[in-house]
């Protein structure tokens, strides 16, 4: 497993990913599905600024992504990234997620970042335990803001410093 930068050839199969998410999950409370040319023009305007990144597997194939963006667009928060990472649903338990975490801190040193921020909705207990486990602190919870699925949702706040 390798983590690269994110090429223009990459943005199906991590649109695939992230639409997979959007369709079946309250993991992103996004509710509509992303075209090819919204999503090439997200990592466009996010990688002018931050890093984002893929992981391949040996043979080659997009397994995940991770990305840096904008926290709050105050110039007081420009240490602070907010963090992004999806892993393809067909390789979870493959330790990807871990690998583009420990990549894209590494980048996140190089820009200058030194706070981690995800947003985890209430449903995502997996990415709860993942950040957890890898040094992030939860510093609070906002109850019901969203409605996904007929869904109630609240989301924490995780913070980590690098």
């Amino acid at each position: 497993m390798r983590t690269e930068k994110i090429s223009p050839a990459d943005i199906g199969a991590c649109c695939d990913i992230y639409n997979y998410y959007i369709r079946n999950t309250c993991f992103t409370l996004e509710e509509e599905e992303v075209s090819r040319e919204e999503f090439a023009a997200r990592v466009a305007r996010i990688s002018r600024t931050y890093p984002y990144i893929v992981a391949r597997n040996d043979a080659g194939e997009v397994t995940g992504y991770a990305y840096l963006d904008t926290f709050n667009p105050r110039s007081a928060y420009r240490r602070t990234a907010d963090l992004s990472i999806y892993v393809s649903h067909e390789h979870l338990h493959e330790h990807i997620g871990g690998i583009l975490l420990a990549d894209i801190e590494k980048k996140a040193a190089e820009y200058g970042i030194t706070t981690l921020i995800s947003i985890i909705t209430s449903e995502n207990a997996g990415s709860v335990a993942f950040h957890e486990k890898n040094g992030f602190v939860r510093e609070g919870t906002i109850h019901d803001v969203a409605v996904k699925f007929g869904k109630t949702l609240s989301i924490d706040y995780y913070r980590k410093t690098l």
